[in-house]
């Protein structure tokens, strides 16, 4: 009996020798246990993933603040998002000679648990400049930050219930960054994310389009997709913090256009349909109609100037840039119009306001506009513009970011997997007019938002 017991405890013994050897292993290698990125992610990245990676240039592989930062043409790892990540696209795709299925995954753990460093710390988790960019064709909002100018994490929203086709569209940010609003058309509502990109709320709206934010007073602004062939001429509003969506009538076709003065004191708005726009008074909801002179325009989007006094405007049919006086908030005046052609889209104002920068959708180009001349003074073209759409600037007034859809395939992605999509966002230095960098992102890039 004695033997017997003997025989059972070194075996218990042995087993238990053999767990701890598992799990020791599945550590190191990722296999369900914790992975050391110096350990189990680095060399591999240097060893094997290294020849797959040559084509991107100023790529270096020494450490992970080196990776993280990328290449010269973008991101190589987006944490949280092995599937979009560089690394493991061209591993799944081109590396099978070189990598077993067991590393790959290891790496994909790697990814898909925020592609933390050793001390467990998560990239860019203190950036504070961000821009949101959705991807219409794509269910997905993309975030950049504005100082590595990568993509640093995605929001995919069939992950959270929604459908492919629901077609995100234009995106508006919190001054302090705290919370971002996304409008949907197809599913006819608008989602409110936290800082974390956690939905926090969400508000009913028939085929929302344009946004517009008061952060001072707490009101969310919803315009009308352009999608939509005959939409309820009403523009809606609703407390930013959650309720039902109210409606104001603006009485002309087609409302799309969107843009608050500085003090959140009156909304503008104005028709595709017809040469019409509104100035409407946020605190009583009184509504002004007002004519627009010239050719039917087409009103796409609006900017106000930093200092309030100015608004442009550009018209998709006329191929013209509208300056409006707003120094009288409720009765806006045309007082000079630019023909740049191409069907100007959403204009941005620089930081300092001496300079607007226009993407034309059909002329693959972006206009700078000297305000005080009001005359165009250069004309940017180069890679990755094409079908441009939305635009940001960043704090300093640096880097201006442009959206393109790129529905004609006109520019063919550095790796052209097959299925994948082609949109861009361009990163332009506004020192030289010059597209600096060209980050790809998923199907139909359009609206943009930033603090």
């Amino acid at each position: 009996m004695q033997r017997y017991w003997s025989c059972v405890l070194g075996s218990l013994i042995v087993a238990i020798t053999i767990l701890a050897g598992c799990t020791s292993s599945q550590a190191a290698t990722g296999g369900g246990g914790e992975i050391v990125f110096s350990r189990d992610i680095l060399p591999l990245l240097q060893e094997k993933f290294a020849p797959l990676l040559e084509e991107e240039a100023g790529l270096d592989l020494g450490s992970w603040e080196s990776l993280m930062r990328g290449s010269n043409l973008g991101e190589v790892v987006i944490p949280f998002d092995a599937d979009r990540s560089l690394i493991v696209k061209v591993a799944e795709r081109s590396g099978a000679s070189l990598l077993s299925s067991a590393e790959i995954s290891r790496v994909r753990q790697w990814i898909d648990e925020g592609a933390r460093n050793d001390d467990g710390a998560v990239p860019f988790a203190d950036a504070t400049e961000l821009l949101y960019v959705t991807s219409q064709g794509s269910a997905l909002v993309s975030v950049i930050d504005m100082e590595a100018n990568v993509v640093i994490r995605t929001v995919d929203l069939r992950k959270l219930g929604f459908s492919e086709n629901a077609r995100p569209h234009h995106i508006v940010v919190e001054p302090e960054g705290e919370h971002w609003y996304v409008s949907l058309i197809g599913e006819n509502t608008v989602l409110k994310f936290n800082r974390a990109n956690e939905l926090v709320g969400r508000f009913s709206f028939e085929v929302p389009g344009m946004l517009a934010l008061d952060a001072a007073g707490g009101i969310l602004y919803v315009g009308r997709s352009m999608s939509a062939v005959n939409p309820p001429q009403r523009i809606g509003f609703a407390d930013a913090d959650g309720g039902e969506v109210e409606e104001v009538d603006v009485f002309y076709p087609r409302p799309h256009a969107l843009a608050l003065t500085g003090d959140g004191r009156v909304l503008y708005g104005a028709s595709l349909g017809v040469n019409q726009m509104a100035s409407i008074d946020t605190e009583s909801m009184d509504v002004e109609i007002h004519q627009v002179p010239g050719m039917h325009h087409s009103l796409v989007q609006f900017a106000v100037s930093p200092d309030g006094d100015v608004m442009i405007g550009g018209g998709e049919m006329s191929g013209i840039l509208l300056f409006f006086d707003i120094s009288d908030p409720m009765n806006p005046t045309v007082v000079d119009s630019l023909a740049v052609g191409g069907a100007p889209w959403h204009p941005v104002f620089s930081p300092d306001g001496t300079r607007a920068y226009v993407p034309r959708k059909m002329a693959d180009a972006v206009s700078v506009i000297d305000m005080t001349a009001r005359k165009q003074i250069a004309e940017i073209t180069g890679p990755g513009l094409s079908q441009p759409h939305g635009s940001a600037v960043r704090s300093d007034g640096r880097y201006v970011y442009v959206s393109n859809s790129n529905l004609d395939g006109d520019y063919t992605p550095r790796r052209p997997f097959e299925g994948d999509p082609g949109g861009t966002v361009v990163v332009i230095d506004t020192q030289t007019n010059e597209v600096v960098k060209v980050l790809e992102l998923e199907n139909y890039p359009t609206g943009m938002g930033t603090r």
